[in-house]
């Protein structure tokens, strides 16, 4: 949740910014390494402090490709988490960017990019 420290090791989400709270709106610029980048303005719709935060948002306007974001912390022993990054998109632009785009390969390459530092960063916190 420290969203200000996100460019010092996140390869993906190179910004996010606002106020972590269900309702409210963030800002979230997210670039891979193979394009110029998104910035996007989801709502937060779920947060449960030390266990899940996700957002929706959407490209252009609701319905034409929305994406669920979700990041899970599961307790795996007392000094153990199991992290969860899921994103579920929706849409009437699904059929055609699936087509023409696999955007599951290109967003399922970013999460790996994302959690394997998040792991490194996590790891030397211990």
């Amino acid at each position: 949740m420290d969203f200000a420290a996100y460019p010092q090791w996140n390869p993906y989400i190179k910004e996010i910014s606002g106020e972590a709270k269900v309702g409210s709106k963030i800002k979230v610029h997210m670039k891979p390494e193979w394009e110029k980048g998104v910035t996007l303005h989801p709502r937060v719709i779920r947060l449960e402090p030390r266990k899940e935060f996700t957002w929706k948002g959407n490209f252009f306007f609701p319905g034409l490709l929305d994406g669920e974001h979700s990041f899970i912390l599961e307790e795996v022993s007392p000094h153990r988490v199991r992290f969860i990054q899921k994103e579920k998109f929706n849409g009437l632009a699904i059929p055609i960017i699936s087509t023409s785009w696999s955007i599951e390969e290109g967003t399922m390459r970013s999460f790996g990019e994302m959690n394997n530092a998040l792991k490194k960063r996590a790891e030397k916190v211990k």
